[in-house]
């Protein structure tokens, strides 16, 4: 009898160490961008307001107007993009599942105890939205330094607004890392679709402030236009043929923006700025974007100009990076004449050197630091204001 209780209680202590089996989980798992035209009326425009010339600027480039619109003479060729900064996508390959030894049939097969301790579930996977996934599987298949992955990242959230073809309008916040009274920075790229440079510079920017973090309240809305950047070749206006920064509401549009168009660029179809002031929706979630979140300093990106643009009030930035301020005054319906002028909001404007080449890693970050350095210089009276 005690050896035949023996066998029984080897067998019972066998069959429970079967039963405590882990299931071990598996792991979830470019092209030189269309030319970009550098009309003469970009560079002389009607002035507003009266500006100084300084004598760090460095003048805008001079070009003879050309008797018939750029585009008509030698349309450019379909863009095959060459931005020097590629980061190619690295592969995730999903881990091997680990081989299971299936239970031998003769062994009993008994319930287990209750745990003794409760098991604390893992977090949840962070799961974006399908808008959300489809528009960083396009953003990353057209521009070089711009991954899937990379825009994976950051996590962007629907803002309440979709594009004309129904693209989704997104946003990243990044909080202050403290709780003081800080400024709030509205920072934004690829206004014009064709501007690849705009938008590819505002995702190294994120990573930065994910890393070093900042003391004010930023709001990044990195693409603008995603139908100008990504409905085939990619193009300045928006999927209405609207140029997005001359739609703006100014305070003159109706008395000036469509005159200006016919008599300034001879109604070039480039800087056609719409129906009415504010016609297009990505118009109209700028504005919402800019009455909800209520900026003390609205950054805008644009691309070819080599230059620093300024509109508005407060102390202008001599320079940013490698770009020093030369302002060019304000258009019907643009974005330094409804924020700067109207709203009365310090409006920046960089000016990139091209529109398809990346700065490099070096001038990304020395832009970045020269940015938040005026803004901490320029603080106190930014939240006043």
């Amino acid at each position: 009898m005690r050896q035949s209780g023996k066998a029984l209680l080897s067998l019972g202590v066998c069959a429970i160490t079967l039963l405590g089996c882990q299931f071990l989980p598996m792991r979830d798992m470019g092209q030189v961008p269309p030319a970009v035209e550098v009309a003469a009326e970009d560079i002389a425009p009607v002035q507003r307001v009266p500006v100084q010339p300084l004598e760090e600027s460095v003048p805008a480039p001079l070009i003879a107007p050309a008797a018939v619109p750029v585009e008509e003479i030698n349309p450019p060729a379909e863009p095959v993009d060459i931005e020097s900064l590629p980061e190619p996508e690295v592969a995730v390959q999903a881990e091997p599942r680990p081989a299971i030894n299936p239970m031998p049939e003769s062994v009993a097969v008994l319930a287990p105890p209750e745990p003794a301790v409760a098991v604390v579930p893992q977090p949840e996977e962070v799961v974006l939205p399908a808008l959300v996934e489809h528009l960083c599987q396009e953003i990353g298949g057209k521009l070089g330094s711009v991954s899937v992955q990379d825009c994976l990242r950051q996590q962007l959230q629907l803002a309440g607004g979709m594009s004309i073809n129904q693209r989704a309008l997104v946003k990243r916040d990044f909080p202050p890392q403290d709780g003081a009274p800080v400024s709030r920075i509205l920072i934004m790229g690829g206004i014009h679709g064709d501007e690849y440079s705009s938008i590819s510079i505002m995702f190294k920017w994120m990573d930065i402030l994910s890393q070093q973090g900042s003391s004010f309240h930023w709001r990044f809305l990195p693409v603008a236009n995603p139908d100008g950047l990504l409905d085939g070749q990619a193009v300045r206006q928006n999927a209405n043929g609207v140029d997005l920064n001359r739609n703006f509401p100014s305070a003159d549009w109706h008395a000036s923006a469509t005159s200006y168009w016919k008599n300034h660029t001879g109604s070039n179809p480039r800087r056609f700025p719409g129906v009415a002031p504010a016609s297009e929706p990505e118009v109209q979630w700028v504005v919402e974007q800019i009455m909800e979140f209520d900026p003390q300093v609205i950054v805008s990106v644009h691309a070819p100009y080599d230059l620093l643009d300024f509109d508005g009030p407060a102390e202008a930035p001599q320079r940013i990076g490698q770009l020093y301020l030369n302002q060019l005054g304000v258009y019907p319906g643009s974005l330094g004449n409804y924020g700067g002028v109207d709203l009365n909001i310090p409006v920046v404007t960089l000016e990139l050197p091209s529109a398809g080449i990346m700065p490099n890693r070096e001038n990304i970050q020395d832009m970045w630091d020269d940015l938040e350095t005026w803004l901490r210089i320029n603080s106190m009276s930014l939240t006043s204001n």
